[in-house]
């Protein structure tokens, strides 16, 4: 299991969450992202609609699986940068 917090650098449009679940989906691990008492499933478009992600919020992301990093190091990439 990946744990790394993170700064959000944008807000995410509902456009953006879309792709961001699509682009997750190629992932075998398990991606969340937590916020408080919030457990959101990234590959879940319904979950990551209901899940305000703004700029300046602390979020952390959890990946598990065969492929956690790679899929931690694509979660990170896009939310610094979005």
């Amino acid at each position: 299991m990946r744990v790394h917090d993170i700064t959000l650098a944008n807000d995410f449009s509902p456009d953006e969450l879309k792709h961001i679940c699509i682009d997750a989906g190629r992932f075998h691990s398990d991606i969340l992202l937590l916020k408080q008492d919030a457990v959101i499933d990234v590959k879940s478009l319904l979950g990551m609609m209901t899940f305000p992600l703004k700029k300046g919020s602390v979020i952390t992301i959890r990946t598990r699986g065969k492929d956690e990093e790679e899929a931690l190091d694509f979660m990170c990439k896009i939310m610094e940068t979005c």
